[in-house]
């Protein structure tokens, strides 16, 4: 098992040189990118291209993105602007789903290998629309993902519909051949109840892990070891399995970037330190 940082601990500023710079020095030099303006400019190809080679110059990979469900942090904060592959409108699904291909490309072009999708967002009420929609923006992402050479993978969120057995049955209809996997947020799995029982029935799919803990109740992406979560039969679970993808940290910066790259970094890092020496040691 691999480990790496999701980008969403500094989703608050742009990643320039500085916050680079920070994450280069903090120990995990793989990334799972969040693709949101202005924090990544992943749709503006030129402007793309030259954030890759700063990301070569700092000696930091991609191995995952995110894929967008909003148009940018602000819009989100502000006006809470968000894309559903779901959603009732068909103008708005076709947002979405065009916003995830276009999320694709760029993860192709940020040298990714797979690429995590958000089935719509956390409590939504699914109904057989909500499935139906769910399969046509699956059958159609998987195309342009196998086209562009990254891997789609479908998250647990915290819903009806994208608890780990529907996801498995969604993907036995749609992709019998196993194109798409499963990214286990074992957060989310340790609010909707038993995080072993999930991550069993999630395995013969499960390509990509989101690490956090939380008391059970609230998705609070703390630190591994601040919540409930029994990291030890977690873990063991995965290495009997011989689970060897990545594990992201996706952790959640309370200060919403009024702290530098560098002190938000190093604080998660310090809170995170048991965990990773116990589970990480290179």
């Amino acid at each position: 098992m691999k480990l790496s940082l999701s980008s969403h601990l500094l989703v608050y500023s742009d990643l320039q040189s500085p916050s680079l710079k920070a994450l280069a020095e903090g120990g995990v030099p793989q990334l799972e990118l969040w693709l949101a303006e202005p924090h990544v400019p992943w749709r503006n190809a030129e402007r793309l291209s030259a954030f890759k080679q700063q990301l070569d110059d700092f000696g930091l990979t991609v191995p995952s993105v995110h894929l967008p469900f909003y148009p940018s942090v602000p819009q989100l904060m502000n006006d809470n602007a968000r894309w559903s592959v779901i959603d009732a409108s068909e103008s708005q699904r076709r947002i979405a789903i065009n916003g995830a291909a276009q999320g694709l490309a760029a993860a192709a072009t940020l040298g990714a290998e797979c690429a995590v999708l958000h089935l719509g967002w956390q409590q939504d009420d699914w109904d057989a629309h909500s499935h139906g929609w769910s399969r046509e923006a699956v059958s159609e992402l998987m195309v342009v993902a196998k086209k562009v050479g990254v891997r789609l993978l479908l998250e647990n969120i915290i819903s009806p519909g994208t608890r780990v057995s529907k996801l498995m049955e969604l993907l036995d209809e749609v992709d019998p051949h196993g194109e798409v996997g499963i990214c286990l947020d074992l957060g989310h799995a340790n609010i909707e109840g038993d995080v072993a029982a999930e991550l069993l029935l999630a395995m013969p799919r499960l390509d990509h892990i989101h690490l956090h803990d939380n008391d059970g109740s609230e998705d609070a992406h703390l630190c591994p070891g601040s919540g409930t979560i029994a990291w030890p039969q977690v873990m063991n679970l995965l290495q009997d399995n011989g689970f060897d993808g990545y594990a992201a940290l996706e952790l959640r910066d309370y200060s919403r970037g009024e702290h530098t790259a560098a002190q938000i970094i190093d604080k998660h890092f310090q809170q995170s330190a048991d965990f990773i020496e116990q589970w990480y040691k290179k």
